[in-house]
């Protein structure tokens, strides 16, 4: 059978970070609660088996590939300032090799999602368009109620103040999701669009699947990880944070490809 060169270029990305995960290196503590190696090995050979049997399920190895990739985030902010050399103390100390296992399983996750997206069908893009604008005032709307006194779910010992940044990024998720579904959105240069909402895409679904994925992990024993398990408020806090970013990165993903699809020439 003759593959297609997104199929090489996948088993190529897959067959790369199965060798790194199962290279033996140490890690940094800020990657406790990640995802441990055997994810990231049982997704890339579930994953080859999708792309050179197309029929067999694909959606399995893309979702592990998606937890494997959790943390990405985290890996480039610290990399950012180890880089620039800004003073930073430990959070400018970066696991390398760990970042560079989380990028080849982002960029797998990628490549299956593409050969999955070109056998299934996609709703119309409006209703997540809007579902996304509604699904990023979770996360800014419950830090502002904490600054203000709330009580409701609030991390223990949280003292962080008014929060500034997260009501920036609350305005540009808004902005961002109604372009992706509205007349006006159409005005604005099409690559753009596209960047912004694949970028927030990865970044929102790696962080949620990160804790989400992690979380229920650790709940099962399967993996050791930083959340209290013995304090139920903490949980949920989780569950409500990183579930709202986890949706919120499906939902923009989806208006994102309807996007795509509904503008390209």
């Amino acid at each position: 059978m003759r593959l297609q060169r997104m199929q090489i270029s996948a088993l190529i990305v897959l067959a790369l970070a199965v060798a790194l995960a199962l290279v033996p290196l140490p890690a940094l503590p800020y990657t406790t609660g990640f995802a441990p190696h055997w994810v990231t090995v049982l997704a890339g050979l579930l994953g080859a088996v999708f792309v050179v049997r197309p029929h067999a399920a694909g959606l399995l190895p893309a979702v592990l590939l998606l937890w494997s990739a959790g943390g990405i985030v985290l890996d480039a902010f610290r990399a950012f300032f180890a880089v620039t050399g800004i003073p930073a103390g430990e959070f400018a100390r970066v696991d390398w090799p760990g970042m560079a296992l989380r990028g080849l399983s982002l960029a797998g996750c990628a490549l299956l999602g593409a050969l999955l997206l070109r056998r299934i069908r996609v709703p119309g893009g409006s209703w997540l368009g809007y579902s996304a604008f509604a699904l990023g005032f979770v996360y800014p709307m419950a830090k502002l109620y904490w600054s203000f006194g709330g009580t409701l779910l609030r991390p223990a010992g949280y003292d962080e103040g008014f929060p500034y940044g997260e009501l920036v990024m609350l305005l540009i998720g808004a902005v961002g999701s109604l372009a992706l579904v509205q007349r006006w959105g159409r005005w604005l240069p099409r690559r753009l669009v596209l960047a912004g909402g694949w970028a927030g895409t990865a970044m929102l679904t790696t962080m949620g699947t990160m804790s989400v994925f992690g979380t229920l992990s650790q709940m099962l024993g399967l993996t050791r990880g930083p959340v209290p398990l013995s304090d139920p408020a903490a949980v949920a806090t989780v569950g409500l944070v990183y579930g709202s970013w986890l949706l919120f990165g499906l939902a923009v993903g989806g208006a994102t490809l309807a996007y795509q699809r509904a503008t390209a020439r």
